[in-house]
């Protein structure tokens, strides 16, 4: 089915309904309000940013038996986070549909994908990535120039496969691309924006986020915050007392983090178990320097001298 630029699996319609719960994140929320106008769903207004987001307190609050939660993957990672944290079942009932089962809510998470633009330049020679939105375009790209293309989506927090010498990620913007360096960082990595029609590298981006983290890590941290998100796909309590013992660091419990919220905290370093994106598309927009857990496990004095 055909929503604008969009296109969701003609199945969703079977899942919604007065008793359904609809999440998407911020860009797909029309398609959202879109599909409750058609079978009496209840939207979620919340800026859902992964299946690590899913809502389900929020459906239990709204009456819903069922989350249809739009446009996002479950990698592995978050995978075991959901079960771990839920006491649920997780199945992949499709290519990129997935059911988390557990006492009173049933959530579905159901790909949407954009529609591939008429024209895509060729951009550099390596393998392919994408999220899942991008899936369609990803393997039209690969189709017409003749390239590789990774088996699964990635995320800002997964990628499974190895790239070899260069990657070309499908999305717009410098998070997944930074996501894929920071996995593989000896990789050329390049971004590619399908509706831009221009592919651009990241190096200088990493290499200028990872040297500000590399200099906050070295500089005064006598007010160190650790991170730890309650959402279900994110919490991981373990990993963050493990950070804070460390790193003498305070603990503190978060939901939906905003950079008003962390720079309020008064840090001088936050270590961040929750969402990677807090450290790489937020960090602009804060005072106080984020270093995200996979990160804080590489920063070894060797490494940080390379980024200085």
């Amino acid at each position: 089915m055909e929503l604008g630029n969009l296109i969701v699996p003609d199945s969703v319609l079977a899942l919604l309904g007065p008793d359904a719960l609809i999440e998407s994140p911020p860009g797909f929320k029309w398609a959202a309000v879109e599909l409750a106008r058609r079978t009496g769903a209840k939207v979620s207004g919340r800026p859902v940013w992964g299946s690590c987001d899913v809502g389900l307190a929020d459906a239990e609050y709204m009456k819903a038996r069922r989350i249809v939660h739009l446009g996002h993957g479950v990698p592995p990672n978050i995978a075991h986070l959901l079960k771990k944290n839920t006491g649920g079942s997780l199945e992949r009932i499709d290519v990129d549909t997935y059911l988390l089962k557990t006492e009173r809510v049933e959530a579905y998470f159901v790909p949407v994908y954009y529609v591939p633009p008429p024209s895509l330049p060729r951009p550099p020679l390596g393998k392919i990535y994408f999220p899942v939105p991008y899936r369609l375009i990803a393997e039209e790209l690969a189709l017409q120039h003749s390239m590789e293309v990774a088996r699964e989506p990635i995320t800002g927090c997964w990628v499974g496969e190895p790239p070899g010498a260069l990657a070309v990620v499908v999305s717009s913007g410098y998070f997944y691309p930074l996501a894929v360096k920071l996995f593989y960082p000896d990789a050329e990595v390049w971004g590619y924006d399908p509706f831009k029609g221009r592919a651009y590298p990241v190096e200088g981006e990493f290499r200028r986020l990872m040297g500000l983290k590399g200099r906050a890590y070295l500089s005064n941290r006598e007010r160190v915050v650790v991170l730890v998100s309650r959402k279900p796909g994110q919490m991981q309590i373990e990993e963050a007392e493990r950070a804070a013992a460390e790193t003498g660091g305070v603990l503190i419990e978060v939901d939906e983090a905003s950079p008003e919220l962390l720079d309020d905290l008064g840090a001088d370093l936050i270590i961040n178990t929750a969402c990677p994106r807090i450290g790489f598309d937020d960090q602009d927009r804060m005072r106080t320097p984020v270093i995200n857990l996979r990160e804080l496990e590489g920063f070894k004095p060797q490494n940080i001298v390379r980024l200085l």
